[in-house]
């Protein structure tokens, strides 16, 4: 299945690297990724394949990231 993420994070200290490296260790498909950042905001939006199961495997992997605010994985 296909799956959207988008992330609200307060500081940008290698939350692009710390991101992809969780879907690295996850072996999903990347199909985008994009990032954008503010001086008070990162945001992130992605798009991968995977199964379900690794869906909520990255969803609270990426909550448990420092200074990450918000997960929306649709």
């Amino acid at each position: 299945m296909t799956w959207k993420f988008y992330i609200a994070a307060t500081e940008q200290r290698r939350m692009f690297s710390r991101i992809l490296q969780i879907l690295e260790s996850q072996m999903v498909i990347i199909h985008s990724f994009k990032a954008e950042t503010t001086e008070e905001e990162v945001s992130v939006a992605f798009v991968c394949s995977s199964e379900e199961d690794k869906k909520h495997r990255i969803e609270a992997l990426i909550y448990r990231l420092e200074d990450v605010k918000e997960v929306v994985a649709e």
